[in-house]
């Protein structure tokens, strides 16, 4: 595995990050705005890496340290790299669905990133409009409904469950 320089890409990064959690024992999950940017081959690009862990802060940190991250209030912070490393409070949850088993993964030289799958990343974005309703998100739910097969049925289940049904109209309406 490389080291993280300015050329590392969020795929290896993640790979980095995951390789160095793992060998502490830390399971995590890729979620968010860095899983967008992967199916939509940064038709959205965001600059940090979320992953949702039930470790121990500590124990997180202690791994981050060892690759060079410095902690930056919510963030960890790396000289080689613009992109930031984050660790929201679990657990992994869409909505008021909760706690959810993430159902995508890659592979990255050889590493194993579990992350949600695009089916649970537009359900992601979702909630972000659903509940804030941030047309931003609405957008990259229907980007990733355009480059990746979509359990359509598990999306209106879902929204059914979150009582936005109308909401669900806008987004089934604008990738047809």
């Amino acid at each position: 595995m490389r080291k993280i320089a300015a050329n590392t890409t969020r795929e290896e990064l993640a790979a980095i990050v995951v390789k160095k959690l793992t060998e502490h024992q830390i399971d995590a999950v890729l979620v968010g705005g860095s899983v967008v940017s992967i199916y939509t081959n940064n038709k959205y690009e965001s600059r940090d890496l979320d992953f949702i862990s039930p470790a121990d802060h500590k124990k997180i940190t202690q791994a981050m340290s060892e690759l060079g991250f410095e902690s930056a209030g919510k963030d960890f912070v790396h000289p080689s790299t613009s992109f930031t490393v984050e660790f929201p409070t679990g657990p992994l949850a869409i909505g008021d669905d909760l706690p959810v088993q993430a159902e995508g993964h890659m592979k990255v030289s050889g590493v194993t990133i579990k992350m949600f799958s695009p089916t649970q990343s537009v359900m992601d974005r979702l909630t972000w409009f659903y509940f804030s309703n941030d047309r931003q998100c609405l957008d990259q739910a229907i980007w990733i409904a355009q480059k990746h097969p979509i359990d359509i049925e598990k999306v209106k289940q879902w929204s059914a469950r979150e009582r936005q049904e109308e909401k669900l109209q806008v987004f089934l309406n604008r990738i047809k």
